[in-house]
């Protein structure tokens, strides 16, 4: 028999909310054990909720409705409601019984869980209870001195991004990692565990299915997800399985210098001792003749979603300098290798396929005619201001008979000779789909 798990969607809930809009009392029904449980006389009557947390309920609904995905494939929105609402459904459903009838969409069994208006009443107040006791983590400053990994001249990191689902091709690019034959000097992933990294999402679908790569040093950036439930998985259940003393990372060797940003304990921003601290690590390189890469969770520009004004600007100086020679985000859940940037010279690499079923956008890119036959890749000019480049556009095997509809997971190895790096974009089995010099 597959695996099993649960999945809490649109359809999950939205039936059941409304309820709320007729109903006037709470259930009598006593939430099950999980994230937070409460008497049933300790939750609120559903019509005398805050107005400010109904109005944010509706916008969380309607943020799901809009990510609404085929039956029993895992659909998350970018609303910390939403999200934490989907992880409360999973681990503390009303009565303590996840109902729902099993979905076979590929190795994985999926239960789409349902519930009814006479389960949500008494689980909403419970909800509502947990979600304003939510507080961020305490923040934990960058590492003044850069790790060291490699014997100084060479180093190979396996890079993956959004890829905390535990499901379709997670699953396939950890076990392919673990079954390369070639060392490994680190592991980064680039956050986002899904629904709300929770501490039982942080174990079971980032730590529990994380490659087995003992050789190598294991770091993990800071993702929105995370941070919906202020980090409380992140923070104290991450971070010390890997050992690691901060949501950034600094790693050098004798001829580059790789930085891991936080861009989402201040969503889509940097904390103020961020800009001094990459200030003071890039020139430091510079003085020594090593290049820079950065890392973060969120992307700096985008050809489909929103800019990053507000975690370039604090860069801007070490940009302006042409220092950074390439920058690799997540957050978007497509693969896209874009061309140099024409005013800062950056070569922008978005990578957050690594996990999350996503539709496909190949209306957006025409054909590559410079692509090696039968490559899966298509071309985009620029627009906008953003630079052209080029994005991966496949199928995905790991959702069965949706295979067509949702793009291809992946993720990336980086091999650095001396001052020279080469990049492999590789498919979940290990396959390489493109590799090339950029350095």
């Amino acid at each position: 028999m597959p695996p099993h798990t649960a999945i809490a969607n649109y359809r999950s809930v939205s039936a059941a909310f409304e309820a709320l809009a007729h109903q006037g009392r709470a259930s009598t029904t006593r939430p099950g054990p999980g994230l937070e449980s409460f008497a049933a006389t300790d939750a609120p009557d559903p019509a005398a909720i805050a107005p400010e947390f109904r109005a944010r309920l509706s916008q969380a609904l309607a943020a799901l409705e809009k990510q609404q995905h085929a039956e029993g494939v895992l659909a998350s929105a970018q609303d910390p409601v939403a999200s934490l609402m989907q992880s409360f459904l999973v681990e503390n459903p009303p009565g303590g019984i996840v109902k729902g009838n099993p979905i076979l969409t590929g190795p994985v069994a999926m239960t789409e869980v349902k519930y009814d208006e006479h389960d949500i009443l008494g689980w909403i107040g419970s909800f509502f209870t947990w979600w304003r006791k939510i507080r961020p983590q305490s923040w934990l400053g960058p590492p003044p001195v850069p790790d060291s990994i490699g014997d100084g001249e060479s180093m190979r990191v396996g890079l993956v991004s959004d890829w905390g689902t535990g499901l379709y091709g997670a699953p396939a690019i950890a076990a392919s990692i673990t079954a390369d034959p070639k060392p490994f000097d680190m592991l980064l992933h680039l956050g986002d565990v899904y629904y709300s990294g929770t501490k039982d999402e942080a174990q079971h679908n980032f730590l529990d299915a994380w490659p087995k790569r003992p050789e190598a040093l294991q770091r993990t950036l800071n993702g929105n997800h995370e941070m919906y439930t202020g980090g409380d998985g992140y923070f104290n259940v991450m971070l010390p399985a890997f050992k690691q003393g901060s949501s950034c990372c600094a790693i050098a060797n004798n001829h580059w210098l790789l930085l891991g940003l936080d861009s989402a304990y201040v969503d889509h921003e940097l904390t103020p001792d961020q800009q001094p601290w990459v200030n003071q690590l890039v020139a430091q390189a510079k003085a020594a003749g090593k290049k820079v890469l950065l890392f973060s969770h969120h992307q700096p520009y985008s050809l489909l979603d929103s800019q990053g004004p507000n975690l370039v600007a604090p860069l801007s100086s070490v940009l302006a300098t042409g220092q950074i020679h390439a920058w690799y985000w997540g957050h978007e859940h497509r693969c896209v290798v874009y061309d140099a940037h024409p005013t800062w010279g950056v070569l922008g690499r978005c990578i957050g396929h690594g996990g999350y079923p996503a539709y496909r956008d190949t209306e957006v890119v025409g054909p590559w005619p410079q692509a090696p036959v039968g490559a899966p890749w298509k071309r985009f000019e620029s627009k906008n201001l953003v630079p052209g480049g080029i994005m991966l556009d496949a199928r995905n095997p790991y959702i069965k008979g949706e295979e067509e509809k949702y793009g291809a997971n992946g993720y990336v190895t980086l091999v650095f000779d001396g001052p020279h790096l080469t990049e492999e974009m590789r498919n979940p089995d290990g396959t390489i789909i493109l590799s090339q010099a950029i350095a």
